[in-house]
């Protein structure tokens, strides 16, 4: 398996464990009768759980662009080292993204979110250069 598919699979260990911690986090601020009903009512959380649920729908907002760059480099047989160094970076961006979403100051989540869309840019100038 090449890095860049190596890197999904850990993309996607880490929405699994983001969902998971995400749910969790819901489930102790919103309890547990809320989570059960039919949510008639909209309540998000607030706080650190409420930054870990935004974090995970960010996750999912941006995906799928880096799964069709990964798609697209596949299909057209024009994978090679950048499509790989371009995974990893989304893989570590989106990563340290959720500890910053959850805890850090003003400036680092942002820059956290720009290391993982370069790394989608950087997956597709693989189309370009290979």
């Amino acid at each position: 398996m090449t890095h860049d598919l190596w890197a999904l699979l850990a993309v996607l260990g880490l929405g699994i464990v983001h969902l998971g911690l995400s749910s969790v986090l819901s489930l102790v601020q919103l309890g547990p009768g809320y989570i059960l009903s039919a949510r008639d009512v909209a309540r998000e959380p607030t706080g650190v759980p409420g930054r870990v649920a935004r974090s995970y729908r960010n996750l999912l907002e941006s995906l799928p662009q880096f799964v069709g760059a990964l798609l697209l480099v596949h299909a057209s047989g024009s994978a090679g080292e950048l499509a790989g160094i371009g995974a990893w970076m989304f893989f570590f961006g989106r990563l340290i993204y959720v500890p910053a979403y959850a805890f850090a100051g003003p400036g680092v989540r942002p820059v956290c979110w720009m290391v993982a869309q370069i790394g989608v840019i950087v997956i597709v100038v693989d189309l370009f250069i290979t």
